[in-house]
């Protein structure tokens, strides 16, 4: 069984930015842009600019178990929130698509995993609309049928996956060890 996402969960869009945002240290807001999403499908808050954005605008705060989309480009992954910092809350930029799901049975790591799978990142490539960036609308995601499987389900699929991720990252450093020891042992004189 599958259900819609937009019956599932409220989609809105990200803030809307006018040029490039400009770091402020003291700023009353965080931005996370797409060059904060990482390889395990979460957001690295480290890297996320504060900036001023006027007090009279409405905001979505993201908070954590909401969901983050790129709504632009040639690939559009996932990302789930999670560990949001204390400080100046958090909202998405524009290029995001916003998924705060209200259905208790779907976890959004799940959720996010569904959405990177290859089957969802075909059918959103089909919907996608553009001549420059592609781009998925509001629409297109609200469509996108989310399978319906338990929440033990679900929650092992999530394990596996950061179990995946963690195997990724050990075989990266032995790899880049290899490559240490090779480049010591390699040394040639070409200044002759």
């Amino acid at each position: 069984m599958k259900q819609k996402l937009g019956d599932l969960a409220e989609i809105s869009l990200g803030f809307a930015v006018q040029g490039s945002v400009k770091p402020d240290p003291d700023g009353n807001v965080r931005i996370v842009r797409l060059a904060n999403g990482n390889e395990r499908l979460s957001i690295d808050w480290e890297g996320v600019v504060r900036t001023s954005l006027p007090p009279k605008r409405k905001l979505r705060y993201l908070q954590d178990g909401d969901v983050l989309f790129q709504a632009i480009g040639k690939e559009h992954p996932a990302y789930r929130v999670e560990g949001v910092p204390e400080g100046p809350p958090a909202i998405a930029h524009q290029h995001f698509i916003l998924i705060r799901s209200h259905a208790e049975w779907l976890d959004p790591g799940f959720l996010a995993l569904v959405l990177n799978s290859d089957s969802a990142q075909d059918f959103f490539r089909e919907r996608a609309s553009g001549a420059t960036g592609k781009v998925v609308n509001q629409g297109g995601l609200k469509d996108f049928e989310v399978p319906c499987l338990s929440l033990p389900e679900q929650l092992q699929w999530v394990q596996r996956w950061r179990q995946r991720c963690e195997e990724i990252e050990v075989l990266r450093a032995e790899i880049e060890m290899i490559d240490c020891r090779f480049r010591q042992g390699f040394e040639i004189d070409i200044s002759a």
